[in-house]
């Protein structure tokens, strides 16, 4: 099946949800052109990412600093305004100094990152897709593709995602979701989100979204709920440096930040 017939065959249906029925060539294909359209060759090339988030969740500035993370690995860094770190060396998430605050410093380490690497991270060893569908969304339709994880798939597997795709540009354009970082599944799935993705800015690197919007999310009628986002962030200062073995090492003034138990 080509692109053309799959998103034809997709916008031929109507309604909030209208499940299609596709193979796993129907949704690589469909994943083969959206990470084409957000320049994954580009994305191949890069060893590092680094850039400056500004993340606002009703009223709080709960993010302000600047991420450096793997393309293609797990370990990312967050530097803080404030002058402190938080480090993800593959496998623990570390503060530094030690004496530092770090609230949800684990979540935010990891978290970020991830969405904003999601359009190139669609699929891979331990990443289920699914339920290539179409939705309408606040009157535009959309291809949709649900993702799941496997059970060693990082701090959540329970977590999933919903990739909201524009038909004409190919580009990701929204991704509902659920956190259960300190979460029973139960209670998360109670609290889904979206966050829609704007103002892509390339010039011939990988696409990334510069701006976002995070909302309430109903998951049966695919919609938005509330009258405003609950959430605003911007990402700034895109670069891809090289390597460093300096990048993720933990200094001797550091503690651990364990995984939260989930809570029932």
């Amino acid at each position: 099946m080509k692109r053309s017939t799959i998103i034809t065959t997709l916008l031929a249906f109507t309604g909030a949800s209208a499940l299609v029925a596709a193979d796993d060539t129907a949704i690589d294909q469909q994943v083969e052109s959206t990470q084409s359209a957000h320049n994954i060759p580009s994305w191949w090339e890069k060893e590092l990412v680094e850039a400056d988030v500004v993340i606002d969740f009703r009223g709080n500035r709960i993010v302000d600093g600047t991420f450096t993370f793997e393309a293609h690995g797990p370990r990312s860094r967050y530097d803080r305004k404030d002058g402190s770190s938080i480090i993800f060396d593959g496998e623990t998430a570390w503060v530094t100094p030690a004496d530092a605050e770090a609230p949800k410093g684990r979540f935010h380490v990891l978290t970020w990152p991830w969405f904003i690497m999601a359009p190139f991270k669609m699929q891979g060893e331990g990443i289920n897709l699914s339920e290539l569908s179409a939705a309408e969304v606040n009157g535009t339709e959309y291809i949709t593709l649900f993702q799941t994880f496997g059970p060693q798939m990082g701090d959540t597997p329970d977590d999933w995602y919903r990739f909201f795709i524009n038909p004409e540009t190919q580009l990701v354009e929204g991704m509902s979701y659920i956190v259960t970082y300190g979460k029973s599944e139960e209670q998360a799935n109670e609290q889904a989100s979206i966050i829609w993705y704007d103002n892509y800015n390339a010039d011939g690197d990988p696409a990334i979204a510069h701006s976002y919007e995070f909302w309430l999310w109903d998951t049966e009628s695919k919609s938005v709920e509330g009258e405003a986002p609950k959430g605003t962030g911007t990402i700034t200062e895109v670069s891809y440096p090289d390597a460093s073995d300096d990048t993720f090492a933990i200094p001797s003034d550091s503690r651990e930040l364990p995984l939260p138990d989930a809570k029932g």
